[in-house]
């Protein structure tokens, strides 16, 4: 072999290992470098290689959109125009400053001024608020939501139920939404409107209803835990329908914590106020019958302990404590019974025993059908005159 040979043989073999090193630098930069050349040069092949599928259009497009834009704003425009701003004199005060400045500066004056809210029940000029709102004032203001303004003056109070009646005199008042005959659940969503420490146009704080319950001296309530600021007191809650289901109260304050913080408020069901309200038409008085007793809703579990099996989830409640020497308990109805029926009426909603507790008067007979351990019992109860 001549000296040539021997040169292209060399050549040669030294080409066939730079080109085996280039491919397998150019398989390992196209199959798993991450460099960005490496990337540009996978998206260059991949577009000319491969025909993209077109993309699917996304199905009930509408049905998103509308839940993405959904809101209560109209549903609360129903009933919102009839909450007012209530503003209060009291009788003020004079104290002595502690750190007075000048001899003009000797004394303090509190002139007693209060906040709160009420809401227009009746367009001839009747508002409901709480009795802690216009408890010993002197002098109350009514604004309404549109501006105008009226002293008012007050027709009675009810301070077991904390509610109080108003008369303003204006025209084309607003009324809120009423729809009795709509139950009230817990875990509904509700809206309490209101004007917060007098220092805010009208707000809506957003919430559900965590129980429905009863006090002592058979006064049911809503706990809720949409905010009741002060200055909301009085005003109304109102479900995701615009219907006006209460009158909030106030909100719990554990000790060494703002009100804001527990999440715990209070409304009074609205078949409540409406007894209240036309009972202060009247006379200004209210006439209450008392039962002694209180109830509660069952779970499906506590259905299964005290309701036979006959009576189906959901219906009745539970007697959850009775007064000593009070009527039920002359009557001889205990604490553990179920109560199915009222005056014959099956029990299908909380809002049923509100209205019929509420609207019953000293002396009159109720007739209870209970469950004692299961066994069936009929048991009349006559309402006696409610303890102040």
């Amino acid at each position: 072999m001549g000296d040539n040979d021997k040169v292209i043989k060399s050549v040669t073999y030294w080409i066939k290992y730079i080109l085996a090193g280039v491919a397998v630098a150019f398989f390992y930069l196209l199959l798993w470098s991450e460099s960005g050349a490496s990337v540009s040069l996978r998206q260059w092949i991949s577009h000319r290689l491969f025909v993209p599928t077109p993309q699917q259009p996304v199905e009930n497009q509408t049905n998103i959109a509308a839940l993405q834009t959904n809101s209560y704003a109209t549903a609360i425009s129903r009933s919102a125009p009839a909450v007012v701003f209530i503003q209060t004199v009291g009788k003020g005060t004079l104290q002595k400053n502690p750190n007075p400045t000048s001899i003009e500066d000797q004394y303090l004056v509190n002139v007693g001024l209060s906040v709160g809210s009420g809401v227009i029940v009746d367009s001839r000029g009747y508002v409901v608020t709480n009795y802690h709102v216009i408890r010993d004032a002197k002098s109350i203001k009514v604004q309404l939501s549109d501006g105008r303004q009226k002293i008012a003056t007050v027709i009675g109070s009810d301070p077991f139920t904390d509610l109080a009646l108003l008369f303003i005199d204006l025209d084309n008042l607003p009324t809120p939404i009423v729809n009795i005959d709509r139950e009230v659940r817990t875990g509904d969503v509700v809206f309490a409107v209101g004007n917060p420490y007098g220092q805010f146009d009208q707000t809506v704080t957003m919430g559900i209803v965590s129980a429905t319950r009863s006090t002592q001296l058979d006064l049911p309530f809503y706990q809720i835990d949409a905010a009741i600021h002060p200055g909301n007191s009085g005003g109304a809650l109102i479900n995701a329908y615009g219907e006006i289901i209460g009158i909030t109260a106030q909100q719990l304050a554990a000790q060494g914590q703002s009100a804001a913080q527990t999440g715990i408020g209070f409304s009074i069901p609205y078949p409540v106020v409406q007894y209240i309200v036309e009972d202060l038409m009247d006379d200004g008085k209210i006439n209450r019958g008392w039962a002694g007793f209180t109830g509660s809703r069952l779970n499906e579990r506590g259905h299964e302990v005290y309701a036979p099996d006959n009576i189906e989830n959901g219906i009745g409640f539970l007697v959850t404590e009775v007064e000593p020497n009070g009527p039920a308990d002359i009557a001889g109805l205990q604490k553990g019974d179920f109560v199915s029926k009222i005056n014959g009426k099956t029990i299908h909603s909380f809002n049923f025993v509100v209205q019929l507790m509420s609207r019953t008067r000293p002396g009159d007979s109720v007739n209870f059908e209970i469950y004692r351990e299961k066994q069936p019992l009929k048991v009349t109860v006559v309402f006696g005159e409610s303890p102040q």
